[in-house]
């Protein structure tokens, strides 16, 4: 009976550094979206206004300059001018988001 003691404290202390190690991975993954919610936010504009881009080409003028975007973002279009669905990526910080529009 007298390492019955330390077989506790050995289970004891796995058990709770376990519970921590996985609480530690849930919330490091937590904190990796809050960071990179600016850069969501961004990207979702850039994109938005690749689709105000198509929509103003296909509906008022052709030749309109496409969107200058100053933040660094950047913007693709994937569906060709005068088709749809139109659909848009937009890029900023490592992070891309998309849009699409149909009628």
């Amino acid at each position: 009976m007298k390492g019955t003691a330390l077989v506790y404290t050995i289970l004891t202390v796995g058990i709770f550094l376990s519970i921590v190690f996985f609480l530690t991975s849930v919330f490091s993954s937590k904190l990796r979206i809050d960071q990179n919610y600016p850069n969501s936010i961004t990207a979702f504009y850039a994109a938005e206004s690749g689709i105000e881009w198509q929509l103003y080409n296909q509906f008022k003028d052709p030749d309109a300059a496409g969107p200058i975007l100053t933040n660094g973002a950047t913007l693709t279009i994937t569906t060709p001018l005068g088709t749809f669905p139109l659909k848009v990526i937009g890029k900023f910080g490592g992070v891309s988001r998309s849009e699409e529009v149909s009628f």
